[in-house]
This record gives structure tokens, sequence and C-alpha cells, in this order.
């Protein structure tokens, strides 16, 4: 998912692209919220503004993201799907929302791994809130259950005040 920008003017400006692309898992090493992403396809489309030296992308992005489980940390997968539009400047951007072009070569890699990065759910887990695992003196409660035992506990920081209205 390269191109030139000469392969670009040969192609009357515009082109398509349809292709499944292979991500190496140690991309995603220094996230904690994402182990590997597997069967990945991008397709698109893209158009050539040689006048203004930019190069438009509109791709959508498809696959499986395996993430660590929130209770459990095993692999839990989670579909992908998300679209994107990208600007490639052939100079220096002007804005934060192009990316440069180097060499001039326009590489869509760098784009689809940041398209699957925001996409990262924070917190994932495929546990039932029956399940949720115990032990010897600890439990794992869900939100529902911990503000519900909280529910009668009174705030320490306002304690001070309930005694001031009782005298």
């Amino acid at each position: 998912m390269k191109w030139t920008r000469a392969q670009l003017l040969q192609e009357e400006q515009s082109t398509a692209f349809d292709e499944n692309v292979e991500i190496e898992d140690d991309v995603f090493a220094k996230n904690t919220l994402i182990n590997a992403v597997k069967d990945v396809h991008v397709s698109g489309s893209g158009y050539l503004d040689d006048e203004n030296d930019r190069f438009y992308v509109k791709m959508h992005v498809t696959g499986m993201m395996y993430c660590p489980d929130a209770i459990t940390n095993e692999d839990v997968e989670v579909p992908l799907d998300t679209e994107s539009s990208e600007t490639y400047v052939f100079g220096e951007p002007e804005d934060d929302s192009e990316r440069a072009v180097t060499d001039e070569v326009i590489d869509l890699i760098p784009a689809v791994i940041d398209d699957i990065l925001l996409e990262v759910p924070l917190q994932v887990t495929d546990i039932a809130e029956n399940e949720y695992p115990e032990g010897n003196g600890w439990k794992v409660y869900s939100e529902a259950e911990y503000q519900e035992s909280r529910k009668d506990q009174d705030d320490p920081r306002l304690a001070k005040l309930k005694q001031f209205k009782n005298e």
C-alpha cells in the first residue's frame, strides 16, 4: 500500500485499493491495551491533487483486535471496523491533520496503525458479572455492586459537616 507520485500521475491521479494487510505484533508492544491484530483488510480510494501537492485518501479498515481482558488478562477478540480520511502533503504540512510524504512515497500503513489504535477500547471483558473471580478474602465486584455497597456509607469529607449539623 505504497505509491510514488509518478505512479499516481500515470494512473490518472486516482487509485483504488482493496488489500489484506499484515501488521506485526511488535508494533503494539508498548501499548498495554492491545496485543495484536489479525485479518486486517483495508479498502478505499485516493486522489492526487497535483496543483496543491496533496493526496487525499478515504479508507475502510476491518479486522480483529486481540485485547487483554481487564479481569483475567487473557486475549479477548474485539471486532475492528472503522473509516477514516487522510491528507498527505508533498512538502511541509500546514496543520496536524496532514501527513508529510517522505521521499515522494505515500505509505498508508502508519495511517492504518493509527486508525487501529484509535479504536482500541479502554477496557474489555468477556466474563459475565456473576462469574467474576473470587478467592480467600477477596472478590472482584462489578461497578454496580460497588456503587450499591457504597450507597449507605457517608463520605468522610462530609463527616464534620454532619457532626456540625447535629450540634
